[in-house]
């Protein structure tokens, strides 16, 4: 599996271009800098509980969706997993 920090930030990316937001929009929206949510999204930084719960918000999910990012491995990775099951 990916490195968690780099999931979590794909699954962020994922979820504020589908919501047609900007990194600026979101990271207003949570009150931080625009270069945090950038770090976040590259796997650079993994934010505190308190941001997670304001991603949550800002991005309309429950804090625990944001740690669904399965689908966002490679697909050698998720082949080798269906092999193994």
């Amino acid at each position: 599996m990916k490195n968690i920090k780099v999931l979590f930030g794909r699954k962020i990316k994922e979820l504020r271009k589908r919501l047609g937001m900007t990194q600026s929009d979101l990271a207003e929206r949570v009150a931080v800098d625009n270069k945090h949510i950038s770090c976040i999204e590259s796997g650079k930084n993994f934010p505190s509980p308190d941001l997670i719960d304001r991603l949550g918000q800002a991005l309309h999910v429950e804090p625990k969706d944001l740690f669904e990012f399965y689908h966002l491995q490679d697909a050698s990775v998720l082949k080798k997993d269906v092999a193994e099951m």
